[in-house]
């Protein structure tokens, strides 16, 4: 990850407006980071996921789902993240209301796909900013490993779903079920 050096820490508002480039950032604790581009599995897993939770937001009426959007999770100095695919409850965030602006509202469930450039400390700070700013749950998925790693707060250990698994009756997705190995390629 590359640090790209500015003369201060830059806020959300900044950073959203600044040409950085070519290349995917974040601003993590006001400084943009460069993100590696994602494999092809990597995609693969978010489209599986953000389609399998596009079925269940508009099949139940409970939600819908968004992918790489950026997230305002900490402010002072800010961060504002990419989560790779995330789902909101109408009653969270109804679908009207970001339009095309910074979402600072954390996602019921925000899920990170691991690619071999993340470290385990990285996605678990990820993780731990997703639930700080609200989330419900934060969501680690595997692709080497074909499994999750469901996590409602950053002190306990989390569920972990593998291969014919089924990940359902989770509070924060009433009525959701999806098998672990439908999600892989």
């Amino acid at each position: 990850m590359a640090v790209i050096p500015t003369a201060r820490l830059m806020t959300a508002e900044e950073f959203m407006k600044a040409d950085l480039g070519d290349g995917r950032f974040e601003l993590v604790r006001g400084e943009a980071v460069e993100v590696s581009p994602p494999y092809f599995e990597h995609a693969y897993v978010c489209t599986a996921l953000g389609t399998v939770l596009f079925v269940y937001g508009r099949d139940s009426g409970n939600g819908y789902s968004v992918s790489e959007y950026s997230l305002q999770t900490r402010r002072d100095p800010d961060t504002v993240r990419g989560p790779d695919v995330s789902f909101y409850s109408d009653a969270r965030l109804p679908r009207s209301k970001p339009g095309s602006r910074l979402v600072t509202v954390a996602p019921d469930v925000a899920i990170e796909v691991a690619s071999p450039s993340n470290s385990k400390a990285e996605l678990l700070e990820k993780v731990a900013e997703y639930l700080a700013a609200g989330s419900l749950a934060a969501w680690l998925v595997y692709p080497k490993t074909r499994s999750v790693a469901i996590f409602r707060d950053s002190q306990t250990p989390p569920e972990v779903f593998k291969g014919g698994d089924a990940i359902e009756n989770q509070p924060e997705l009433p009525g959701f079920h999806c098998l672990v190995s439908e999600i892989f390629p």
